[in-house]
């Protein structure tokens, strides 16, 4: 191959060189093969063999090292220390969440045998105190001293402990761990002044013990629901209200054997295998919890954890056999092969099962997969059945799929049972995980078969994990705006809801705790509907046609639900990006190339509406630049005005344009015209995507913000009152609305908790100024708006 032709950066390289390798094999069509007499011909390929271990090689030398000043993928304590430094800085500063991102660093980077370590962890700990995360703070204290932080200072630690379990209302272990530090202390040669910081300390977190209330009952976190009516034994991870059936026509699909209502769940199942996706905010690889404290790997500084027992779980699981991988920057580069390849590392750790059909001595690769794939289809989905026959029988497409794409996942195949034979000890372990015997080229070709089918599989059945990633939004408003996003922490395969089929207009809400996939009703279910997923093409942001070419493209069929075959349904969308007609105010909409009002003959002048648009959007653009609130509100109020003439009602334009407005209105205290904006969007947003989905949930959630806000800057207005019973009706219905989205788990559900018990409050004593004045404060003290 011409080297000039590949990108310098060899991690940029992979996507060129499968292109390349593939073009060399597009003369024969291997998509009529089985796995495993693809992969006999790959890896039987001598040239092919030896650029992919030199592409890995390449990856290796240059990203398993120290990359730059600030980052490296191994461990070292001169990178430790500097972060550590830098943390200090924030930490002065009084720059705490900043100081917590350096004091992490340098947890990561630190040698875990090494005295940074534990230095490193104790700053931690200490950041953590100051952002109130007790917990967190507890586990890196602990982990500080079981790492040998020295001695002669170990007595700060140890009250920092007990002022822990101070905040967390921990009597009995509060007073142990205050007397720990001052046993400790005198066993220190502590000079004088020291000693009296020491005791004053002391002092002060007696008096804090002595002030606190009896032992309450400590909130618990949420439970995630289990399935409803109990687990199905026929259908693994499934409630028993819902069965699993097969017909020629539509293969394996779920059908619901009682009536359901919205919410009751109807799968609660955890990932066969999983992998964690890069992320700004720390996801523990071994259970998916977001957002976490990070554990690093003791090798590589790539890998984190939530603690140490996710650590010691993941190890043997598969880190020792992906830790290189990681130092080389291999899995983000290659995307969803990494799940194919943590498909056969978990698998081989828990160990395959027997084969299903009586095989005395399988002799080749072959065998074995003739023999995993005889079993029946619906009865391996028995909850006593191996969880393998269920992953190893998923569809793979490879027979519908073009010759190309089929190539690219068989040399990916290959670049990672390369991977595991050259720069792991795998293949000595993997003989000791089978059921069965099988020379050492058929145990490397059976590795690689099962990669290239789970390449396939996951390709169609693959979940994408969310989870909300709330975030103070950086608009001049001084943080008091929260704004949340969904973020794709991971991407896992569940093969019991992978067999629900795909509907444009699902039936189903898909939430996820950690790991887990816990699938809601997401309206009512009458005895023998089939329950149907949305694999990604929705009704209510596609028209029909571009909602079908993605579905062939990626999962090979032409979608037939109601959604793409009612005419009157199938390109609803449309009304969402529709001009108003200027004599009916209908919807105008392009036929052919046409523009035509859909509810009168009048014609329509584009030139005239576009021209609208255009001031439109030069006074958003005058609005930015205003100098004063004042007068950006009236100009951006001028542009809303000449859009709500040209566009149609639901326009989703207006509805940013709405939003806008509405935050510039609350920016001025105007919060009652916000709060009509918002209400405005809500309907809209009904309209389009039905009033329990997600992004009525958000809208709610804003409305309730500014409804508070409302509340806490005019205690004595005449309105004061009814302001704060619609508040309250407004957050018991976000509160509904996000937890039947994301479930009860996430911390934005918990705080609108809050919210709800604060504005019940206002709303009790509403009629008593004094107690009204103390609701406020609390109300201030808690919101984040």
């Amino acid at each position: 191959m011409d080297n000039n032709v590949m990108p310098e950066d060899c991690s940029r390289q992979w996507e060129m060189l499968l292109l390349l390798l593939s073009s060399e094999e597009k003369k024969i069509d291997r998509t009529n093969e089985s796995e495993v007499d693809t992969m006999t011909y790959f890896s039987s390929n001598e040239g092919v063999r030896k650029i992919l271990l030199q592409w890995l090689r390449q990856m290796k030398a240059t990203y398993a090292k120290r990359t730059c000043e600030s980052d490296t993928a191994l461990k070292s304590d001169e990178m430790s220390l500097l972060w550590r430094q830098r943390g200090n800085d924030k930490f002065r500063a009084n720059l705490v969440e900043d100081s917590y991102k350096c004091y992490s660093k340098s947890v990561v980077y630190a040698d875990q045998k090494g005295p940074m370590y534990p230095l490193a962890l104790a700053n931690r700990s200490a950041a953590l105190l100051r952002m109130k995360k007790f917990k967190e703070c507890l586990a890196d204290v602990a982990l500080a001293i079981d790492s040998g932080y020295p001695m002669e200072q170990r007595h700060k630690l140890l009250l920092r402990r007990a002022d822990c379990y101070i905040e967390l209302v921990q009597h009995a272990d509060a007073q142990a761990g205050l007397a720990a530090a001052s046993q400790h202390a005198k066993t220190l040669n502590l000079s004088a002044t020291q000693t009296l910081e020491f005791e004053k300390h002391v002092k002060i977190l007696e008096m804090k013990l002595a002030h606190l209330k009896n032992d309450t009952d400590r909130e618990e976190d949420p439970v995630p629901p289990d399935c409803y009516k109990g687990r199905n034994p026929n259908f693994n991870a499934a409630s028993k209200a819902i069965e699993l059936r097969r017909s020629d026509v539509a293969g394996r699909f779920v059908v619901a054997k009682e009536l359901m209502k919205r919410g009751d769940v109807l799968f609660a199942e955890e990932p066969y295998a999983w992998v964690t996706l890069p992320c700004e905010d720390a996801v523990c690889e071994m259970c998916c919890q977001a957002d976490v404290n990070p554990v690093p790997c003791a090798v590589c500084s790539r890998s984190v954890y939530c603690g140490q027992a996710c650590r010691a779980r993941a190890g043997p699981a598969f880190h020792r056999w992906e830790c290189v991988g990681a130092q080389s920057d291999l899995f983000p580069t290659i995307g969803i092969a990494h799940l194919a390849l943590r498909v056969l590392l978990l698998t081989a750790n828990e160990g395959f099962p027997a084969l299903p059909c009586p095989v005395s001595n399988p002799a080749t690769a072959a065998d074995v997969f003739v023999s995993y794939s005889s079993v029946d289809n619906v009865h391996i989905y028995k909850t006593d059945a191996p969880p393998f026959y269920r992953m190893f029988n998923l569809v793979t497409n490879f027979d519908k799929m073009n010759n190309t794409d089929y190539t690219q996942y068989a040399l990916t195949a290959t670049m990672l049972t390369l991977y595991l034979e050259k720069f792991t000890s795998f293949f000595e372990f993997l003989p000791t995980r089978l059921p069965f015997t099988l020379a050492d080229r058929q145990l490397r070709l059976f590795a690689a078969a099962l990669m290239l089918r789970s390449l396939g599989q996951l390709v169609c059945n693959g979940h994408a994990t969310m989870s909300l990633c709330t975030v103070e939004q950086d608009d001049g408003r001084n943080g008091r705006t929260l704004t949340e996003k969904e973020v794709r922490r991971a991407t896992a395969i569940y093969p019991s809801a992978a067999m629900m089929n795909h509907s444009c207009e699902p039936n189903i809400i898909n939430t996820f705790y950690k790991s887990r996939l816990i699938i809601r009703c997401a309206s009512e279910l009458p005895i023998g509907s089939e329950v149907s997923n949305c694999y990604g093409p929705h009704r209510a942001r596609e028209p029909a046609a571009q909602r079908r070419a993605r579905l062939r493209q990626q999962y090979m069929f032409t979608c037939a639900c109601d959604a793409c075959t009612d005419c009157d349904r199938r390109d609803s969308v449309l009304l969402f990006t529709a001009y108003a007609c200027q004599t009916c105010k209908g919807p105008v909409l392009w036929h052919g190339k046409r523009l035509q009002c859909q509810q009168c003959p009048a014609e329509f002048h584009l030139e005239r509406t576009l021209s609208a648009i255009d001031g439109a959007d030069d006074l958003v653009q005058e609005a930015e630049r205003a100098a004063t609130l004042e007068e950006k509100c009236e100009k951006m109020f001028t542009a809303y005005k000449v859009k709500q003439l040209v566009l149609h009602r639901h326009h989703s334009s207006l509805r940013v344009a709405a939003d806008r407005l509405a935050r510039l209105y609350a920016d001025l205290g105007e919060f009652s015209k916000s709060v009509e904006l918002i209400k405005q969007n809500i309907q809209s947003l009904e309209y389009q995507f039905g009033s329990f989905s997600v992004e009525v949930a958000h809208e709610m959630r804003k409305l309730s913000d500014v409804m508070l806000e409302r509340i806490i800057s005019s205690p004595q207005n005449p309105d004061y009152r009814d302001w704060c019973l619609e508040a309250h009706k407004i957050v018991k219905k976000a509160v509904q609305l996000m937890e039947l989205n994301y479930g009860c788990w996430e911390p934005l559900v918990r705080r609108l908790r809050e919210h709800e018990a604060l504005v019940a409050a206002a709303l009790a004593h509403s009629r008593t100024p004094d107690a009204a004045d103390c609701v406020h404060h609390n109300l201030h003290y808690n919101l984040k708006i």
